[in-house]
């Protein structure tokens, strides 16, 4: 599964998540969130290259840059939490209407086929490849 379909993936389990949140509750929006960053990637590597300069410069840029780009990952994680959350409750409120005004409406089931449609064509990728 390629990383990309795996972050579609976790933004659909999200929304399904978000299905049964009630934002109202302080609790439940607090651990909503904390699960959130979740989505955020500390790799233990950040691969830098770069042409030109002299060897010592090279190597304090290898030092320092991987050490810049967690910091500024760590910057942008609450505005991408914030911007997700959003998103969410806007899909809740939308699914929540759809609810009221659709017997029957089985909002988890089509996020099921989303997830799973997701799946089946990053498999049809790698068999492509």
């Amino acid at each position: 599964m390629s990383e990309d379909t795996e972050m579609v993936q976790r933004g659909i389990g999200i929304l399904t998540a978000a299905l049964s949140w009630e934002p109202e509750d302080p609790a439940a929006t607090a651990m909503f969130k904390e699960s959130l960053k979740t989505l955020v990637r500390m790799d233990d590597v950040v691969s830098v290259s770069f042409t030109g300069g002299s060897p010592e410069q090279a190597a304090v840029l290898r030092e320092v840059l991987p050490h810049v780009v967690r910091k500024v990952i760590e910057a942008l994680a609450p505005d991408y939490t914030r911007l997700v959350l959003g998103m969410t409750i806007g899909f809740k409120n939308v699914a929540d209407a759809y609810r009221r005004d659709v017997p029957g409406a089985n909002v988890e089931a089509i996020l099921q086929a989303a997830s799973l449609n997701l799946a089946g064509e990053d498999e049809d990728d790698e068999d492509d490849e």
